[in-house]
This record gives structure tokens, sequence and C-alpha cells, in this order.
């Protein structure tokens, strides 16, 4: 704050006044001028200041997005009269004092762009180092990459309260779903967040919800689809008839005061109905147990939604958060599986949210929050066997687990009823408090905040129910008469009968932060912070400190070019499935996995199944006979009368295993052209290290297992009792300096805001990112246990080339067009055998040049060693264009608009081919069977009131 001659104004009285809440924040200048008015909501706040002599001074519409940081200076006039000036001006499009990457969705945006089954993927494709991988399944599905690290590192939040998965991490999203229309902000932090942030080493991205205001308000709404709307799938046989399927999603919501400018409520429902057709095709040979048809993903979801602000006083404010969601679904990914009807898996979900925030104004310096939260799962999951028609959970439920049929694994089809299933609950409880401080002259403004978190992740139920899986060499149905059909391996996971093989789980997180903001002149910021967390479940050192440093510097002083770069450390929680599959498959378990080979069945019956046909009359599927199941339950009751020690897939944990952390840097600008359009270009670099992946120890060398003394030599694995047993794998959750992986990558974004009719984003990212190994950290597998290193490579996720771009235009008084063009590189695959050449049980060996090329050559480059080298092939690209027409008609005093809504997406109705498979010995190798979706058309309809 300064006075007509340009020195600092100390003792002025600033204002801040959210102009739909009327919430507001007071404080007064320093010695210095300098202001800080930290913990404010998001929104569009007027700014006022006051001071005895001089002219009074507002500046309405400052719009605050989630998470930014503006910088508002301020020069008052001398003034012999009572007088108010108004300044205005847009905010700008710049940050002057932040080093992050990153970008924020405004509602407006989030409503304007077509969003293909109003999924959160169309806005995260945005912002650039994001990579979609789309999914086939319209609910819950698609993953986010960021900055080439697993989608299991993001971290997912509302409102800035944790809303992760503990289960699966942010691998599919937040744990409990917030509805597109629910979303008042879209925030994705990509790279350089602030050491507030942690847990992730991906991205931190932040639904900011819509909240009451001094007016009431609200919307009822319907998105309608159907397949009369929709072209043919590419790979419907021309004569075929085209499949039913439609979507009717529909949304009320209710806004407003309870008390005028100190409380206010939000809360809307939402209910989601879809059917939507997927096409499989199987090779010749599988019919016709399995030949082409069109299977349906079906769910019904209900999600509800509360929101209430308080202002208690001038200097305290409550907030609460609660989101519910119920989700019944036949099919999840059914479009991308090859599972025939009767191997469809079902799913039961309940997610609950519920957070509290406090906010308390302690001086003009200095303020504090405390956020208290839980969030809530019940998921039920697996095969048809274990539900009701009406999709609720059933397990067992009292029937023999041999007698229920079982799944039928084929090298490209999979059919059966039977198999595995599982039941999950979550219960997680959060806590956090953050401290800000504003010092205005310590060798410049320095704003620093601290805070502590802490959190109980608990997985108290997790069963696995398993009825048993044939495996099959060939795609020929099953046929007791031709030996080259039989199965040639059985497993199941057994358990005292009327169980459903429960474990629990459960992990305690805590993290401290420090961060200094300092603003060292008008020009440089400098952003310095560290942080420690500490996962109890991780049994190495707990020494786990995240320093981080950066820089921006204002060029020319003007705030219109920005150089920002810094580095830092960024640590990834593990999630609780590790200790849910440590608890599953321990050493000395009630729950042991048998394997049944030739070698061992001694009945000669397990693996002669009894053949019966599926529910559409086809004969081929493999069931357990009478004499079989006499078997296996003599053989389970053997087991379970003594000490049981598991034998095949045990799991075991490193006691030095640490939780896995990225070093990352940036180096970029930022630059504001004019007062609408800014454009940034970074670049962004990382090395991964101490990622965790799953090792078999007891790898075999030239096909012998090399036993316990070998793995185990000093007994801290395998515990006295049971080192006489004959293991098979033996699986260890490990954090490997083989696992170490790197990324690189040039961003490219550009915003224009909508001025000359038109507003429009841009978003690109040219990368490469090397890992080890195949799948999420919790799961990793690679070929060569014995050689981890064999497998770095190409990330599995890696997309060259991600374009994205999205512009609006006003065609006419309120008519927009608005659209999306999405252009991205194809996804690497990885070449196999489909055969278990060294003997560990996989059956994902890559091929070597001499023996695995004498029919067919290695499309793959090879490595020293003439192996393949690991997702050394690549698959077909994609390329997107969705467009929306949007028609706002003006109604009456009681409602304010009606919304015409008219979406196309994929209007060229490109062929976006899925990724074939990389398994040399399927029939489809290398073979697209099934693409992304073709041209869909939406409509939709919004009265707002």
């Amino acid at each position: 704050m300064l006075d007509p001659a340009g020195l600092a104004l100390p003792g002025a009285t600033v204002t801040v006044t959210n102009q739909n809440t009327g919430f507001t924040r007071t404080v007064v200048t320093a010695e210095t001028g300098g202001y800080s008015i930290p913990s404010l909501d998001p929104g569009t706040y007027s700014v006022a200041i006051e001071m005895a002599g001089f002219a009074s001074l507002t500046r309405p519409d400052v719009t605050l997005t989630s998470g930014s940081e503006l910088i508002v200076d301020f020069s008052l006039k001398l003034s012999g009269v009572e007088e108010t000036l108004t300044v205005t001006g847009a905010a700008p499009l710049v940050e002057r004092s932040s080093n992050r990457i990153g970008g924020t969705l405004s509602s407006k945006e989030i409503e304007e762009v077509p969003a293909n089954f109003r999924h959160i993927g169309a806005l995260t494709q945005l912002v650039p180092g994001m990579t979609p991988n789309p999914a086939a399944s319209t609910f819950e599905g698609g993953q986010v990459v960021a900055n080439g690290t697993p989608s299991q590192s993001n971290l997912y939040l509302v409102d800035g309260m944790y809303n992760n998965d503990d289960r699966l991490g942010g691998s599919q999203g937040t744990q409990v779903r917030v509805v597109l229309d629910n979303i008042e902000e879209y925030q994705v932090l990509a790279n350089q967040y602030s050491a507030e942030y942690g847990g992730g080493a991906g991205a931190i991205i932040n639904m900011v919800t819509r909240g009451g205001t001094n007016d009431f308000s609200g919307r009822a709404y319907t998105y309608f689809r159907d397949d009369k709307f929709n072209a043919r799938n590419s790979f419907l046989s021309s004569t075929a008839p085209k499949p039913e399927e439609r979507t009717m999603q529909a949304g009320i919501a209710i806004g407003g005061p309870i008390v005028r400018d100190r409380a206010h409520f939000y809360f809307t429902f939402e209910r989601d109905h879809e059917d939507i057709a997927g096409l499989k095709k199987f090779p010749a040979q599988a019919a016709p147990l399995a030949a082409d048809f069109v299977g349906t993903f079906s769910v019904r979801a209900s999600n509800y939604f509360g929101r209430g602000d308080v202002q208690l006083n001038d200097r305290n404010f409550l907030n609460v958060r609660w989101v519910l969601e119920t989700a019944p679904s036949r099919g999840e990914d059914f479009n991308i599986s090859d599972e025939t009807i009767d191997a469809q898996g079902w799913e039961q979900d309940w997610d609950q949210l519920f957070n509290v925030a406090y906010t308390s104004v302690l001086s003009d310096r200095a303020s504090a929050v405390v956020r208290l939260g839980r969030i809530g799962e019940q998921l039920n999951t697996g095969a048809q066997a274990f539900f009701n028609d009406d999709v609720s959970w059933r397990g067992f439920d009292g029937r023999s687990p041999f007698a229920i049929g079982q799944r039928n694994v084929h090298p490209d089809y999979i059919t059966g009823k039977g198999g595995t299933g599982g039941y999950t609950t979550i219960r997680t409880y959060t806590a956090d408090a953050a401290f800000s401080y504003f010092i205005p002259d310590w060798g410049g403004e320095h704003t620093l905040k601290t805070g502590l978190g802490w959190s109980y992740n608990a997985a108290p139920g997790r069963g696995s129910p398993d009825t048993g899986t044939f495996d099959f060499a060939g795609n020929l149905p099953y046929d007791p008469n031709n030996p080259a059909t039989f199965p040639r391996e059985f497993t199941v996971r057994m358990g005292p009968p009327n169980s459903n093989y429960e474990v629990s789980t459960d992990d305690r997180r805590v993290s401290f932060f420090f961060e200094d903001k300092w603003r060292a002149s008008n020009r440089l910021t400098i952003n310095f912070g560290v942080r420690y967390d500490r996962q109890q479940s991780v049994p190495g050192p707990k020494d786990d400190i995240s320093p981080r440093i950066g820089f921006a510097w204002d060029v020319f002083g003007t705030g219109n070019t920005i150089v920002r770069g810094g580095v830092g450390r960024f640590y990834a929680y593990m999630p609780i499935s590790v200790g849910v599959n440590l608890g599953t498959n321990a050493v000395k378990t009630r729950y042991p996995v048998l394997t049944i080979t030739p070698a061992n069945d001694t009945c000669n019956c397990v693996l002669r199944p009894d053949r019966i046909n599926d529910s559409a009359g086809n004969p081929g599927v493999a069931v357990l006979s009478a004499a079989a199941i006499a078997d296996l339950e003599r053989r389970r009751d053997a087991i379970l009368s003594g000490a049981t020690f598991a034998a095949d897939n045990v799991r075991v944990d490193d006691p030095d295993r640490e939780m896995p952390y990225q070093d990352s840097w940036s180096l970029g600008f930022a630059h504001q052209i004019g007062a609408q359009t800014a454009v940034t270009v970074d670049y962004v670099a990382n090395v991964s290290r101490d990622q965790n992946g799953v090792i078999d120890i007891n790898e075999p060398v030239n096909r012998v297992r090399p036993g316990v003394n070998a793995f185990d030599p000093t007994g801290v694995l395998i515990p006295t009792e049971a080192r006489g047993v004959n293991f098979r794998r033996v699986l260890q959750n490990q954090s490997n300096p083989a696992f170490d992986g790197d990324y690189k990558s040039l961003q490219l974004g550009v915003q224009k805001r909508m001025s000359n009719r038109w507003s429009g984003r841009l978003a690109y990212t040219l990368q490469k990112a090397n890992y080890v190994g195949f799948g999420n950290p919790d799961t990793k597998r690679v070929w060569l246990d014995n050689d981890i290193r064999a497998d770095y490579g190409t990330f599995a996720n890696n997309r060259t080339n991600v374009l994205a771009m999205t512009g609006t235009f006003n065609v006419w008084r309120s008519l927009n067009i608005a659209a999306v063009v999405s252009a991205i590189s194809g996804a690497p695959v990885n070449e196999t055998t489909g055969a278990d050449g060294n003997g560990d049980g996989d059956r994902t060996d890559r091929p070597i040049k001499g023996i695995d090329d004498l029919t067919r050559p290695i499309l793959s480059a090879v490595d020293s060693q003439g192996r393949a080298v690991p997702n050394g092939l690549e698959g077909p690209g994609s390329f997107l264009l969705d467009m929306s027409f949007r028609y706002q008609i003006p109604l009456g005093r009681r409602a304010t608009s009606l919304d015409l809504f008219f979406d196309v997406f994929n209007l060229t109705n490109r062929e976006n081919l899925l990724s074939p498979t990389g398994n040399r010995s399927s029939s489809n190798f290398m073979v697209s069977t099934g693409s992304q979706f073709p041209r869909q058309s939406q409509f939709g309809v919004r009265v707002r009131f």
C-alpha cells in the first residue's frame, strides 16, 4: 500500500468481501505497507481500502481461484472530502510469485467444455504434463498419468481435503465421485507444488465445490443419449443390428442463505442410469463358446452432496462437506476385457465422505486452519457367482466353494461364472492443521506457513472368496474327449468352510511441513519449503524428508513475463493394498493357495473336469467333477488341520522397504500477451528413486528354485516352523535401486480468456518416460526377478506426444459452440511369448533372438543379450474432436434461464483402435480387436432458478 509519493502506507484498513456470500475479512497494513490475507475460499471478491485523509478505494470483481496467490498493489490519493474511487481490471493470467506448474479451470469452462459422459478426464487433459489414458467404460474409469509418474501416485482433494482411494491410491480417481455439476473450479497442480502438499509424487487434483450464496438459486438438469443417435461400431458386422444402449443422467441442486452474509447451504442429488454396449471379438477356434457378440456395461448410481458455510464472527469460519454415492454395476471394464457374458464381473460400491474445516483469523498477520475428515467405502466385486440377481453381495452363502463353478481362462477369452471375488471395507480418518504468519519487513516480505497432518487408514475387513480357476493352453472350448483341450493348471484359494477368507490391515500416516514465500523484492520471489512424511506400514527407515525450493522472477517488473523454476523431492504413500496382499498371502495363513498341475493331480480328476454349457447353451465350460470336489475338500481339511503354511504366491515384506519418491526439477517462463492471453513453456524432468515392486525371491535358476536357505539364510522372512515347506513362488515387496526410472519433457500451455467472442486453451507435452516393471508400485512385476534391470524401458503409459485444445465461440447472442481436440500418440505394447520359458510361473516372458524367432521374427528392438526390449512396440494413436452447442433462453422471475445442450463426441467418427495384445502366442497378436467409442450424441436440458 503506497501513498501518492510512492512511500509505504501503514495503518490502512483492507477489507475483502466475497461478493456472493457476504463473508468478510479485514486486516491493517504493516509498517511497510504490506498486507496478507491467507486461507480465503475461492470466489469473486471486492477489496476496499480505507484510511483517514485519503480517498477510499474499492476494487470489485477480483477473482481468486483455488490455490492462487494474487499480488494486489494499491496507491491511495489524498482527499479533502469524503469520496470513494473504484478500480477495475481483470485478474492477471500469470502468477508473479509462484513457480508451481499446473492450471485451474473455472466454472464457466467446466460447463462449456464437452466432457464425454461428463467425466473429469476431459478437464485434466487441458493442463500440460497430464496424459489421459481414456476409459473404455464410462463411469469411474480413465487414468491420468502426471509427468511420467504411475497414476497411483496422484492425490485427489475436494475443497483442499483428502479424497483419495486408500485401496488403489490415485489410480482410478477420487474415492468418492464428485459429479461435474457440483464442481465450481478444477485445479491441477502438475509439478513443483509447495511443501504443504504431500503423499503423492504425481499430480495434486483439487475439486472446488459449489456453495450457497446470499440468493436462493438452483438448477435441475438432465443429459440423455441413445443408440439411435450414435454411429455404428466399426467392428460391428454390416448385417448385425446396432446394439441398444442409452444413458440418462439427471439431477437437482438448490442453495441459498440460512442467515444472509453469515450462513449458507448447498445440496444436490444426481441419478446416473447407464447401459453401454461393448463389442467383443474372439478367434474363430473359440466358437461357439466365445463368438463375436455385443455385451453391456450397466450402472445405476445415486450421488448426494451437501455443503454448509458459516462465518461465526469477524474472525472465525466453519465449513462442512458431505458426499455419498451408491453405484451397483454389471460389467465394469467389459469393453476392454476378454470376458464372455458369463465371466463379466459385477460390483456393488458404497462411498461416503464427510469433513469439517475451521478457519480462525488470529491477528492481522496470523491465521490457522483445522480440518477433520472421514472417508468410507464398502466395495463388493468379482465373479457373478458371489452376487444375487440385484447385484447385492452373497459371497459363499453356505455353499461349497468347489461346487459353485469355476473360471476358465484361455489365451484370448475367459468364461465361467465362478472365480475370485472380494469385499473390501475402507475407513479413513484424517486430521490436519496449518498456521500462517506474515512478516512484512525481514529482508523483504515473508509469508510463513507450517502444519501437521495425521491419518488412520484401515481396511477392517477384506474378504477374498475363490471358487477356483482353470488355465488352458489353447482357445478350443473344453472337450473331455479331446486331451488337447484339457486344462494345464487349476488354482484356488482355500479356507475354513463357511468363511469368506477375511483379513484386516491398517496404516497410520503423519506429516509435517514448513514453507516460506519470500518476496525478496517487487520482482523476485523465492519459495522454500521442507516436508516430512511418515508411513507406519512402510517398515524401512523413517527419514522421508522432502526439501523444495523454487523462484519466480518478474523480468521487467510489469507482471507480464515471469521466469520460474524449482527443484524438489516428492514422496508418495503406498496404498493399503500392500498390507491387504501381505495379510491375505502370508506365510502362515488360514487361506492358502493350492495349485494343481499334472505332477500333483494324484486323483487324476482335478484336471479332468466335467463339462457344462454356458448360459447361452454352448458347451465347453469346465467345472470340477464330484471326484475332484471330494479330492480338494480332503486336501483342504488336511492342510487346515494343522499349522497352515502357504507354499505358492507367498507374500513377504522387505524389512528395509522405503517410501518411493521423485526428485523433480523444472525451468520455464510464463508470459501474458495483452490483457487476455498467456503462454507458458516449461522443461520438466524427474528421477524416481526407492521405487516399490514385487519380486519373486525364489525365482528358478535353470528351472530349479533355490529354496528357503538361499533366499532367507538368516531366517528373517520365514519362521523356523515353516522352513521345511517346499515353497514355489515367494513374492517380496521391495524398494530396490534396480526399479529407478526417469522422465523428461517439454510442456507448452496457452490460455485465452473470453474476448472478441472467443476463448480457448492449449496443452501440449513432448515427453519420454522410462520405467522398470509393469503395473502400479503395489503390484509391479518384472520378467526376470533375478535381473530386475532387464525390464528398464519405456513406461507402459508413456505417450510421446499429447495435445489437447479447447475453444468456445459465441456465435450469436447466447448461442455458444465449444470444441475439444485431443491427439495422443499410441501407448507402448510389450511383446511376449505367452509361455513360461524360465519356469517361474509367469507367462509374460519376452522373446529372445535365436530361440523364439525361428518361426516368427521379433518385432521389438533387442538388447545386448538378444532379448526383446520391454514395451518395444507402439499401439495406435488416437484423435478425437468433440463439439458442444449450447443455447440459453432467459425466463421469468422464478426461473433464470433454460439451457439447451447438444454434444457430439468423436465428431469425425474416427476409428480409435485400442492397443493390441503383444502376446505372440495369441491369434490376435498385434491385431486390435476393439476401439474407443464411435461418434455419439448427447442432449441436455438445464433449468436455472
